[in-house]
């Protein structure tokens, strides 16, 4: 996704040293990944990235539309009920996703600095509890991150 640079996140986690660059990264990634699930829109880092994904819609669309009938047809001439309604819901739930890739796209927003101290948020508290622990309880993720998130968040 790459809204938050590695170099950033260092910078808010106060790391000088190259030796966890790997964890640090893998964390910004999965911070992103929880900020646009929890935003139910994907999020750009500029306005070109998400006029670009935009122009891409109805091209993916009508890809998606193509497949599905072609599913559908191919599963249609199953002779097993099983297997063909197997077919069936394979079909009905890649099309979904594609419908459901196109709406995402479509209610897009572009990163702003609420989003992106959001993602930080979140980076900085799975650096500091990296290690599950039976002796103590796991922090939750940071009220904050909920209430920099919430006023962009798409239901």
């Amino acid at each position: 996704m790459s809204l938050v640079t590695l170099a950033d996140a260092k910078a808010h986690l106060r790391v000088e040293e190259a030796g966890e660059d790997t964890l640090i990264q893998a964390y910004v990634n999965a911070a992103e990944l929880f900020a646009v699930n929890y935003l139910g829109r994907n999020v750009y880092a500029d306005q070109a990235a998400m006029n670009t994904a935009i122009s891409g819609v109805a091209a993916a669309l009508s890809a998606a539309t193509t497949a599905y009938v072609a599913a559908v047809e191919a599963a249609a001439s199953i002779a097993s009920d099983v297997e063909s309604g197997i077919a069936m819901d394979v079909a009905d739930q890649a099309y979904q996703a594609a419908q459901q890739t196109a709406k995402r796209t479509y209610s897009g927003i572009v990163l702003n600095d609420a989003i992106k101290s959001a993602i930080l948020l979140i980076v900085g508290h799975l650096f500091l509890n990296r290690e599950a622990s039976a002796d103590r309880a796991m922090d939750e993720v940071p009220f904050g991150v909920y209430a920099l998130l919430q006023p962009f968040r798409v239901y």
